[in-house]
Order: C-alpha cells, then sequence, then structure tokens
C-alpha cells in the first residue's frame, strides 16, 4: 500500500513537489523565526548583563519595565530623587556596603590630542567606583574630600581616552569639557560594548562639580546600593524602602513613589517582551503552514476525482475502505513530510547566513528537524483526512462506471 501510493506520487512530480511548496515555506519560516528569536533573547540578555552590576540594584523613579505603561506614566508626577535624599539614605542604613549617586548629562571633550562631541557626562559620587565596581587601568577614582570642595578633576573611560589620544602619560594633563578645564587624574579600563555603542565613551566628574555645572532644577538622580556581604539582595531592599518610604513621609495607605531596578527585573521584563514578540512572528508564519495544507487538501480531491476508477477497481478485488483511507493519507503525509525537510534545510541555510552576516548567537536548535517533520506530517494528516474519507466512501459499482 506505501509503495503503491509512492508510486503514485512519482507518477505526478511536478504536482508533488508544488503542493510541498507551501508547507515548505511555512516550516523554513517557523526554523528561521524560531532560531533568530532565540538568537536576539540570548543576545539581549547578554548586553545587559554586560551593563548591569548583579549584586547591586538602583533606585530610580522611572518604571524599569517594558511591559507596564500604565506605572509608566504614573511615575511621571512623582518627585524626582535627589543627592541630598541619597545621603540621607546612606546615613541610615545598616544593610549596605555603600550608597552612590549619579547624574548624566552630555557634551563635547577636547584636548591637545583631539575633540569628541556627545560624550556621556557622568556626575558620580566618590562612594561610586566601590559600587559599580569601576576599575582603571591607571591613575585614580576621586576622593570625598575632592567631591566636597567641587573639585575640577575627572576620569576618561577608556574609549575617550583613545579618542583623544591619550594615556597613562597624559594624566595630570588638562581637558574641557564643555568649556571649563578639568584635570585627568585616571582613566578607566576597556568595557566593551553593548548594542554597538562602545561602554567607555564617558568621562566621570565628581557630583558636586556636576551639580554646579551640569545638572538641571528638575534632574533626576540615580541611587545605586551594594548590599554588605552579610545581607541579602531582597533584604538591603526592605531597608531601603521602609527608609526612603519614611523620608519622604508616605503612610501606610500610600504606594512606593519609586522604583527598585535589578538585573533579574530588567531581564525578566525583557524576556516577556521577546517572548510575545516571537509567539506573534510565529504564529504570523505558520499562516503559510495552513495555506500549504489546504494545497494539499485541494491536490489530494483531486487526486481522488482523477482516479475514481482505479479506487473501484481495489474495491471490487477486495480492498476495504481503510485501505483506501491510509493510500491516501500516505500520499498526503509524504508529500507534507517532503515539504517539512525542505524547509528544514532552507531553514537552516538562512540561519547560516544570518549568522555570519550579523552578530547575533543564532543557531539552529537540535529539536527543529523533529518539529519540521513532526508538524508538517501533522499537516498533512489534519488535511488529508476529508479526501481520503472521501475516496474510501464510494460506491464501487459507481466508481467503475465513472469516466
Amino acid at each position: 500500500m506505501i509503495s503503491t501510493a509512492l508510486g503514485s506520487l512519482r507518477s505526478n512530480p511536478v504536482r508533488s513537489l508544488l503542493t510541498s511548496f507551501g508547507v515548505a515555506v511555512g516550516v523554513a519560516a517557523i526554523v528561521t523565526l524560531t532560531s533568530l528569536a532565540t538568537g536576539i533573547g540570548n543576545y539581549v540578555r547578554q548586553q545587559f548583563e554586560s551593563m548591569l552590576n548583579a549584586s547591586a540594584f538602583d533606585i530610580s523613579m522611572h518604571n524599569p519595565g517594558f511591559d507596564d505603561y500604565q506605572s509608566m506614566m504614573r511615575s511621571r508626577s512623582w518627585p524626582t530623587l535627589t543627592a541630598d535624599l541619597a545621603e540621607d539614605m546612606a546615613g541610615l542604613m545598616t544593610t549596605d556596603q555603600a550608597v552612590s549617586w549619579s547624574g548624566f548629562s552630555s557634551g563635547s571633550v577636547s584636548s591637545r590630542g583631539g575633540t569628541a562631541e556627545d560624550v556621556m557626562i557622568r556626575g558620580l559620587s566618590p562612594s561610586s567606583g566601590q559600587v559599580s565596581g569601576i576599575d582603571l587601568c591607571c591613575g585614580r577614582f576621586f576622593t570625598d574630600s575632592e567631591d566636597d570642595a567641587g573639585a575640577r578633576v575627572c576620569v576618561l573611560g577608556s574609549d575617550l581616552a583613545e579618542a583623544l589620544g591619550m594615556d597613562s602619560d597624559s594624566l595630570g594633563a588638562r581637558i574641557s569639557l564643555d568649556g571649563h578645564r578639568f584635570h585627568v587624574i585616571g582613566i578607566a579600563a576597556a568595557e566593551g560594548s553593548a548594542f554597538g555603542r562602545d561602554l567607555g565613551g564617558y568621562v566621570s566628574i565628581p557630583y558636586s562639580s556636576f551639580e554646579n555645572l551640569f545638572s538641571r532644577p528638575d534632574m533626576d538622580v540615580r541611587i545605586t546600593v551594594l548590599p554588605s556581604s552579610g545581607s541579602t539582595l531582597e533584604e538591603c531592599q526592605d531597608e531601603a524602602r521602609a527608609i526612603l518610604r519614611s523620608l519622604r513621609g508616605l503612610t501606610v495607605d500610600e504606594d512606593d513613589n519609586f522604583y527598585f531596578v535589578t538585573q533579574e527585573g530588567i531581564l525578566g521584563s525583557m524576556n516577556k517582551v521577546l517572548s510575545i514578540a516571537a509567539a506573534v512572528t510565529i504564529g504570523i508564519a505558520a499562516i503559510s503552514l495552513l495555506v500549504g495544507g489546504i494545497g494539499i487538501m485541494n491536490i489530494t480531491l483531486v487526486s481522488v476525482t482523477e482516479r475514481t476508477r482505479e479506487i473501484g477497481t481495489r474495491r471490487a478485488l477486495g480492498a476495504t475502505r481503510m485501505d483506501i483511507v491510509r493510500q491516501f493519507m500516505v500520499e498526503a503525509i509524504a508529500v507534507s513530510a517532503l515539504g517539512g525537510l525542505a524547509g528544514f534545510m532552507v531553514g537552516t541555510g538562512l540561519i547560516l547566513v544570518a549568522g555570519r552576516l550579523s552578530p547575533l548567537p543564532v543557531e539552529v536548535n537540535g529539536w527543529s528537524a523533529a518539529l519540521a517533520v513532526g508538524f508538517s506530517s501533522l499537516v498533512g494528516i489534519t488535511f488529508g483526512i476529508f479526501p481520503a474519507t472521501k475516496a474510501s466512501m464510494m460506491d464501487p459499482v459507481e466508481a467503475l462506471r465513472y469516466e
């Protein structure tokens, strides 16, 4: 029976290939998009992990999630976080190793070696070096006394130092930061890049200097807390929440007007967005499988009509209705599985090309082959049942008289 069904397919090779084409397109799309979605997810996670400190947490007035638009809008009316608030909190914390605060702006930086535009200017507290784990390839970080005095000293990011032609011999040199003179006291170690942007393209200055020269009245300060070795992240967050609520005068019935931002929270929120996007994209691609299944059903119905006399002859020679069903089901499944294998090969080729042409860590999943063959066979079964049943229900006498 199987050989009879496959022989029928070989007798019409062009029609069989065209019928399987729709399934091949659908499977290729699903295999490609599944691998791309996995690669994009892994890439985003790697980039965020390189940017965020897993052992510390930030406090911000902005919602860190990507999936809660209402909370993001509500946070716009909250009071900003300030350096004074961070200092008060640092004096009351007992479960922390250190508390830092920072502000951000942008401007131009120039030296004798060159000029860089649109540079990130970071105003940092002296404790930021410890909290954020800033490594220096040469020089030192600024001190509490320099911050108290509003000293015009700075630490250059590795990429900015390279752009300005500065190295370890440049310590003590002067640069112009939006027209203000600063002395270079340190250069950070190389930090790589994230999302195609160099992480070392910044200049760090004491927060007091930043506040005097670059701060705006409504500027929000980011507070970062590093838990002590004897405290967990959750314990430190609980204490920080209680202290902040007390400093802001919130009652028991009032909600927090600040957010805690952790690496785990950011990645969790990002994964939700990526999962939804992947499901929608793959769902759209699966429509082509539906079209391919309809094509298989149409061609099988045509085949049933063309082979009416053959069906009558087989029934007259003793073939049962189930034998007829099996014959046409094998044909439908074979055509669909052929399309599935072709689609898997095409999808694999596209993934390999994408891996060479992009930075995404894409790879063909091991279960993609099983998905391609299994899902395409399921399409063949689903859309082959009706034509096969119709063929088996034919009256043998009427089938033999069919012209």
